[in-house]
């Protein structure tokens, strides 16, 4: 398995798949399964504030279950570490804060560090 490589049931962050592969799928499996006189249900979950909730330290366990090189998962946790913010609202800026959670917003690392940290929600793939 590579290194941020997820299951074959995760549609996210993925090139050549995404929401409309995800929906089609989903619509086959409910299809199939009510045309055998099966009762699904069904829970979806919205994972738009999701990134700003990651726990750096659960991404970095499931990154050394992977078997990360220690090199990059030391500069993934210097990324992480001590890292603050600040709110500007119109001229004021707010005293700074430090980040203990999340991944960054706009980083072209970000979606595949979130992608391994949900890849195992799918426990049917375990």
């Amino acid at each position: 398995m590579l290194l941020l490589e997820t299951t074959d049931n995760q549609f996210g962050f993925k090139k050549g798949v995404g929401c409309s592969h995800a929906i089609h799928t989903v619509y086959n499996i409910v299809k199939q399964a009510t045309s055998n006189g099966a009762t699904i249900n069904l829970c979806a979950i919205d994972l738009s504030k999701a990134f700003d909730k990651v726990n750096h330290n659960a991404v970095f366990i499931k990154l050394m279950r992977r078997k990360i090189p220690i090199i990059l998962l030391e500069l993934l946790k210097n990324l992480f570490r001590e890292c603050y913010s600040c709110i500007k609202w119109n001229n004021t800026m707010s005293s700074f804060f430090i980040i203990n959670f999340g991944v960054r917003q706009g980083s072209v690392l970000s979606p595949y560090l979130f992608a391994v940290y949900v890849n195992d929600v799918d426990y049917s793939s375990h």
